[in-house]
């Protein structure tokens, strides 16, 4: 009888956890684009990036120190940053310690949304600083803005979508492998690192603001890629990126034609329903939507607000520098697959003294 009334609730957890998340995203992107804030992706990105992973919301002290983390972390990166920016090789260096011990901290189950903006902190702070120290300062002002939004958001979502104490988090179900213990997590975090960080060098070395867009989308398929699920996994996030880039051109296009706010919030409401509902029940596929729905957030928050001191590139040009980075990321991945940690039931046992 339990069995069958847990199979019952699920549809219900499924729904409840989907609708908590199109709402969170939709209400956080109505609320910096009413108050006309740079960057507009970035705090429904984080929302998504929470809501995602919570079962229940933060406490009010978890809150406080999530918000506390955020700003000292993004201090952290703008005074490293500024102060090795005449140093480039120090510089490169320091940022790859940090990615990497950024990386360990996700990978052995730190605040997702800490781990998260340090990482972004690292990817675009500097590449903003050699093109425009104003344009970091100002980047790192949205940052924290971004990461105090993306909490108040996440309170707001669970107040109105409330959930219990049997809840799962809407990417329960992808199949989440359990914390690696620390060994396979520094091996984890150091190809991670070795993967993101030529690209980094190269937009540090030559600074352009389309760098940052680039940046973030490997973080965030580095962030989703499970080693354990093989390649076709690792495939399916470059399809997860294609399906979220189509529909941030279609619904900007959209937008285009109809400028008003409520259809804004009314389209935008649509496709993060779309998204929400494949992350929920997804399963094993789940990682794919995330992927697309952060890719979505993404582009359609920079054709709404492009990033500080930066301008509107074309949205085909967008979507190919976001191809180009998944088929990078992956690439990279594949490669390196070779020196990840197998599963411990790969490992050949040794036949016992007779």
């Amino acid at each position: 009888m339990s069995t069958d009334l847990t199979s019952e609730r699920e549809p219900t957890r499924a729904r409840r956890a989907a609708l908590r998340l199109a709402f969170g995203v939709t209400a956080c992107f109505a609320l910096v684009e009413a108050v006309g804030w740079d960057a507009t992706f970035l705090a429904p990105l984080l929302t998504a990036q929470v809501l995602t992973k919570l079962r229940q919301p933060p406490s009010l002290s978890q809150g406080l120190a999530l918000v506390l983390l955020i700003g000292l972390s993004t201090g952290f990166v703008l005074a490293i940053t500024k102060s090795l920016l005449s140093h480039p090789a120090a510089l490169i260096l320091t940022l790859a310690l940090l990615l990497y011990l950024s990386f360990y901290a996700h990978l052995r189950g730190a605040p997702n949304l800490v781990t998260l903006l340090l990482q972004i902190s690292v990817v675009s702070l500097p590449v903003l600083a050699v093109a425009s120290p104003d344009a970091a300062v100002e980047f790192a002002g949205v940052l924290v803005s971004a990461g105090f939004v993306a909490v108040l958001t996440a309170w707001v979502a669970f107040a109105v979508f409330p959930g219990d104490a049997t809840d799962t988090a809407p990417q329960a179900s992808a199949g989440a492998s359990n914390v690696p213990s620390p060994p396979q997590a520094a091996r984890e975090a150091l190809l991670n690192t070795l993967v993101l960080m030529p690209v980094l060098t190269g937009f540090v070395l030559v600074a352009s603001e389309l760098a940052v867009v680039v940046l973030i989308v490997i973080v965030n398929l580095l962030r989703q890629h499970n080693p354990l699920q093989g390649r076709h996994a690792a495939l399916g996030l470059i399809l997860g990126n294609l399906i979220g880039g189509l529909a941030a051109a279609v619904v900007y296009n959209l937008i285009l034609l109809n400028d008003t706010f409520p259809f804004f919030v009314m389209v935008c409401l649509a496709a993060t329903l779309a998204f929400a509902g494949r992350i929920a029940t997804a399963g094993q596929r789940a990682p794919i939507y995330v992927i697309a729905l952060a890719t979505f957030i993404l582009l359609l928050g920079l054709g709404m607000t492009p990033l500080p001191g930066g301008s509107g590139e074309a949205f085909v040009t967008r979507l190919v520098n976001v191809l180009w980075a998944s088929a990078y990321a992956v690439g990279a991945v594949s490669v390196l697959e070779f020196w990840r940690i197998r599963p411990t039931h790969d490992v050949p046992v040794e036949p016992s003294a007779r």
